[in-house]
């Protein structure tokens, strides 16, 4: 299937969505890019459009991650792809001191690309919390948002939900559920526990404001059912939690009315590292769906 997508798009690289590919579209980027007194890290190949910027999962640099330069490097004779290093990872500055939200790391994203002279509108991959970056990034720049590849990406209310359906505190509980309550507890209340310092709970009132993208493509790669995401818990409570997980991947399908769902047959949340056949293929339809769309009248 990934050779037939290939095939279709490598026929169009010549030419972007919206005509020629200029000058521009084609010359490789990687460099650190002014942000506003700090640098971002971009590294960007390959020529056409639309431009795939990939944001991954929590403390991943992807420039320098062997994974993602992996399936970068099957996108790259396809169309322009960029990886992105968020503030702080890899060779990205650090942030200013305090917490940071997905709202900060969308800003910074934007204005590396602009520095880089990269032009959208682009096709936001994200795995896991990048996932949730992408989401406010389309919220914010809508007009430089060509579609979302969500890779096993964090729902906005995926750790509030996870506390709901936990049992209320009881003694002689698991210890697996006392650990996940103080986790996800912790993780919304104090930006502090993570390594990116972000604050949960602002990235997911701001994710929130993306309600639709009309019918820019919307691609779902969703980890296995088989998967559990909070280790350790007893069968009915993990099958609880993984169900409500499956769920919130589905509700992504509600952003356009071009949206897509591809569920893994046995690959966890690590997709790019354990499945990176199942992400490029998503990436391809994504850019397929991409030019499609621009094509209509």
């Amino acid at each position: 299937m990934r050779a037939l997508f290939a095939a279709t798009l490598l026929s169009c690289v010549a030419v972007g969505a919206s005509g020629a590919v200029t000058e521009s579209q084609h010359r490789p980027v990687n460099g650190r890019f002014d942000v506003g007194g700090r640098f971002i890290r971009l590294s960007c190949k390959g020529a056409g459009r639309p431009t795939v910027v990939i944001d991954a999962g929590l403390g991943t640099a992807p420039v320098e991650d062997a994974g993602w330069r992996a399936i970068a490097a099957q996108v790259e004779p396809v169309t322009r792809v960029c990886l992105y290093d968020r503030a702080g990872i890899g060779q990205s500055d650090a942030a200013p001191p305090g917490p940071r939200s997905s709202l900060d790391a969308a800003r910074d994203l934007h204005a590396a690309l602009l520095a880089a002279q990269v032009k959208g509108p682009y096709l936001l991959v994200g795995h896991s919390i990048g996932g949730l970056h992408a989401q406010v990034f389309a919220a914010r720049y809508p007009s430089d948002t060509a579609g979302l590849v969500l890779v096993s990406t964090t729902h906005p209310d995926q750790f509030s939900t996870w506390l709901t359906l936990l049992p209320a505190p009881a003694p002689g509980e698991e210890p697996a559920v006392t650990e996940a309550r103080s986790f996800l507890t912790s993780a919304q209340a104090d930006p502090s526990k993570n390594e990116e310092h972000l604050d949960m709970k602002a990235s997911a009132a701001a994710a929130h404001q993306l309600t639709s993208l009309g019918a820019k493509p919307v691609i779902v790669l969703t980890h296995s059912p088989r998967f559990r995401m909070v280790p350790g818990l007893s069968e009915p409570i993990a099958v609880r939690l993984e169900d409500a997980t499956q769920r919130m991947q589905r509700h992504f399908l509600s952003l356009s009315s071009n949206a897509h769902q591809f569920v893994a047959e046995r690959a966890g949340h690590g997709l790019p590292h354990e499945a990176p056949a199942f992400v490029v293929d998503g990436i391809l339809r994504g850019i397929a769906a991409v030019r499609g769309h621009a094509s209509r009248p």
